[in-house]
């Protein structure tokens, strides 16, 4: 008779557990509810303020974007070589991702990004003694 009550006792704490986890769930979820319905109701949610930028760092930016922009700029000639020697040895799949990575990397959008970001920092920081990067693609 020990056996048969041990089991039944496992069954009966297996029991609470799921009571208990089930309470304790639909606390939580009723508070959640009441938090969310009376914050809500009290505060009107104000408008995103940016970016934020830190004037002490804008040296570090701009030379970090200026290097990003010439390593762009030196390594698009030996992807599009890449490209051509996937080609030509019949490397479809991979001509294809390196034609896409050039084209990204050629964009419009990735280069006033970059731009957009330079004027940024140099319109809050005006004493940057970085000057603004070439967008152009210089060969030395």
């Amino acid at each position: 008779m020990s056996s048969r009550s041990a089991h039944s006792s496992r069954i009966g704490a297996a029991a609470r557990r799921v009571a208990v986890g089930t309470l304790a769930a639909g606390v939580l979820s009723i508070g959640a509810v009441g938090l969310a319905g009376t914050a809500g109701a009290a505060t009107v949610p104000a408008p995103k303020a940016g970016h934020h930028i830190n004037c002490a760092n804008a040296d570090k930016v701009l030379a970090r974007i200026q290097k990003g922009e010439a390593n762009i700029a030196a390594g698009l000639p030996k992807l599009t070589a890449a490209e051509a020697k996937a080609k030509a040895a019949g490397h479809t799949k991979r001509a294809d991702r390196l034609q896409k990575r050039i084209t990204r990397l050629e964009s419009s959008t990735f280069k006033a990004r970059l731009t957009k970001a330079t004027q940024k920092i140099e319109t809050a920081c005006p004493g940057s003694s970085a000057t603004a990067p070439s967008t152009s693609t210089a060969t030395s």
